[in-house]
């Protein structure tokens, strides 16, 4: 079989998993729109599977979705949530994104760091 034949395969199997709620699933789809790998590059279809892993907790979709809103990639140049995608990431361990985290609360006035420390339930510096 052709990869291009093999991709497609996967994908349609793939998406059958995501639409049945598989997170894994979703994040995959989602980085596989981002960079059109076997399917058609889209970033709002990107976006919505995605978001939809990172609702669930998967840590990759969320550093992912917090470089989105970092650079304003497919979506509104959002540094908050950028910052709360990372937080999140952060805090189940992925090294990426707590560093992102430094980088994004560097850009980040006073006030908004310590109203969202203390909404994501963080310590205050």
């Amino acid at each position: 079989m052709e990869e291009n034949e093999e991709n497609e395969v996967n994908v349609e199997a793939l998406t059958a998993k995501a639409e049945g709620g598989e997170v894994e699933a979703q994040y995959e789809l989602g980085w596989r729109h981002a960079l059109g790998m076997g399917v058609e590059l889209d970033d709002d279809v990107a976006v919505e599977w995605l978001q939809q892993a990172a609702a669930a907790g998967h840590m990759l979709a969320q550093n992912n979705l917090g470089a989105r809103h970092f650079s304003g990639d497919g979506v509104e140049q959002d540094l908050l949530q950028a910052y709360r995608f990372f937080f999140q990431a952060a805090n189940q361990g992925d090294r990426k994104a707590g560093k992102n985290l430094d980088a994004v609360a560097r850009q980040l006035s006073e006030a908004d760091l310590a109203a969202l420390r203390a909404e994501m339930g963080a310590p205050p510096d």
